[in-house]
């Protein structure tokens, strides 16, 4: 059942404008990449049935991704043990018993204004519900420091690890990159990550909200510029940092990731922790619209 409607939301339908239209600007809705949800089924000729597993993610969208009345629900799973090994692998092709669902949109874009307004989970901690966006991996780009990949997390919610009061509030509006080393293939990937010191200035934004994520929808946006990204809650900007990587074709994403203690990091991806006891699952999100829009110029 829908929360209350956040105060702040844009308009719905073709003449809808962002919240942050400037008077005379000509803005385009991109329903490729936007959804209401307003029909009995997922639109699957829009999203991905099949998105490819991340570390400890492995997504089984059948069973874990629904849309009725008005809002998509993604779930997260902890299966039988014995069926989970028979049936699901990880991406390093590790048995896992937990299974989630994810939107990835078929149509790709760079700038532009992206928002959603998505009520969280309730399970904190363990799952990062997410709204973020991504390109494909170029290994085959030599160039020192060409970027091969771009990601922009418009918002990962409550995924700090520690069951303290308030974590739970805390939103992370993050920036992933690949550069080129100069060598080809894998071996050429040097990561930029958020979390590394020498570029958590430049690609890190740590907002604590006034609320729970998981109590009720709220609306989370972000405008995709050629020289600056600039992140909003409600509205309200909450964070910016310059535009310095995230300039490729990249694809709109909804998931509920896993986070610890059901995951844990290592060796530079995520794995399902299989030990720690799962009682508090299933759990969702729900998403009761995204929007793409691109600006007239």
């Amino acid at each position: 059942m829908l929360g209350t409607p956040s105060l702040a939301r844009s308009q719905s339908g073709d003449n809808a404008k962002p919240l942050t239209a400037k008077p005379g600007e000509k803005w385009t809705i991109k329903w490729n990449r936007s959804d209401d949800f307003d029909g009995d089924l997922v639109d699957w000729k829009k999203w991905n049935k099949n998105p490819e597993n991340f570390g400890a993610w492995t997504w089984n969208n059948e069973n874990n991704a629904n849309a009725a009345n008005g809002v998509l629900t993604l779930t997260v799973r902890r299966l039988n043990q014995d069926d989970a090994k028979a049936t699901r692998r990880d991406q390093s092709g590790n048995p896992t018993p937990f299974t989630s669902g994810m939107l990835k949109s078929y149509a790709t874009g760079t700038y532009g204004y992206y928002e959603a307004r998505i009520k969280g989970s309730p399970v904190f901690p363990g799952v990062c519900p997410s709204f973020w966006l991504y390109s494909k991996i170029d290994d085959t780009i030599v160039e020192k420091d060409a970027v091969r990949y771009s990601e922009i997390d418009i918002v990962e919610m409550s995924q700090r690890g520690d069951r303290i009061e308030g974590n739970e509030r805390i939103m992370d509006h993050n920036l992933h990159a690949i550069l080129s080393n100069g060598i080809g293939g894998i071996a050429g990937r040097s990561w930029q990550r958020p979390n590394d010191l020498r570029f958590r200035a430049t690609q890190a934004i740590e907002y604590h909200a006034p609320f729970n994520p998981g109590d009720d929808f709220h609306t989370y946006g972000c405008n995709v510029g050629r020289d600056q990204i600039i992140w909003y809650v409600d509205g309200i900007e909450v964070g910016r940092q310059k535009n310095k990587y995230w300039h490729r074709d990249m694809n709109v994403a909804l998931s509920l990731g896993l986070r610890e203690p059901y995951a844990v990091f290592g060796n530079n991806r995520l794995r399902a922790n299989e030990s720690h006891p799962a009682t508090e699952f299933p759990t969702n999100m729900q998403v009761d619209y995204v929007r793409v829009w691109e600006l007239d110029e």
